[in-house]
């Protein structure tokens, strides 16, 4: 017993470790962690130590290893999947007008700073990401997770750390709005309205991109609003 609490509480204290050279040497999301003999040698522990501490920390979404590659730092910067304990709110249609009520309030500002800040790499790959979505929409094929993966990259574009955290958590949205609007916004709203928030934040033009993703948020908002309203 002895053993085994002495067991967790050198992992616990590797993976606080591992977590202060990340934050010393100020190591950003996709960075590339040492080899595991380095870290070894830099933190003074076993190799099972270490890749248990690594574990810890890819539960928590602060690291990720990829087989063959190597442990990166997380792009969801330690938030947890669901940190508002949205699985457990079961009205779909009710949960999905709240979710947008906060995306209106977020999202077309994160559209507007992405076009004043957005690198020339991240226009050619929002334009990339925004022409797969049509692909997949026009073949008529599932394109949820790659719809989530445009708007977090809108959010990262933006340059606001916090913002690129939020959209960890508002990504659910796009999950609920699809099943609550059964898709049928996807041809009139989706299509039309990524393309014009992607064009206007490559132009930098930040009023049309504001006023695109406004658009786009409150088509879904007032579709599920009827929709509430309809079934009284």
């Amino acid at each position: 017993m002895v053993n085994s609490k002495s067991s967790i509480s050198k992992i616990e204290e590797t993976a606080n470790n591992i977590i202060d050279f990340i934050t010393s040497r100020k190591m950003l999301p996709g960075d590339k962690m040492p080899t595991e003999p380095v870290l070894m040698e830099t933190l003074n522990v076993s190799r099972s130590t270490l890749r248990e501490a690594i574990r810890t920390l890819s539960a928590r979404n602060i690291l990720e290893v990829h087989q063959g590659s190597g442990t990166f730092i997380s792009k969801r910067c330690g938030v947890p999947l669901d940190p508002l304990g949205l699985t457990f709110i079961y009205d779909d249609d009710r949960l999905a007008i709240d979710l947008l009520d906060v995306r209106l309030m977020i999202e077309p500002k994160t559209a507007l700073l992405a076009a004043l800040h957005a690198t020339d790499e991240q226009c050619r790959e929002l334009l990339e990401q925004c022409a797969l979505v049509e692909s997949l929409i026009q073949a008529d094929k599932n394109y949820e997770e790659e719809d989530i993966a445009l708007h977090m990259m809108i959010a990262e574009s933006s340059g606001n750390r916090v913002l690129i955290n939020l959209s960890y958590i508002l990504h659910t949205s796009v999950k609920k709005n699809i099943i609550s609007t059964e898709d049928a916004l996807r041809d009139n709203n989706t299509l039309v309205y990524h393309r014009r928030i992607i064009d206007a934040i490559v132009r930098h033009d930040a009023p049309s991109a504001y006023n695109a993703m406004m658009i786009h948020v409150t088509m879904l908002w007032e579709f599920i609003s009827a929709k509430l309203n309809s079934n009284g």
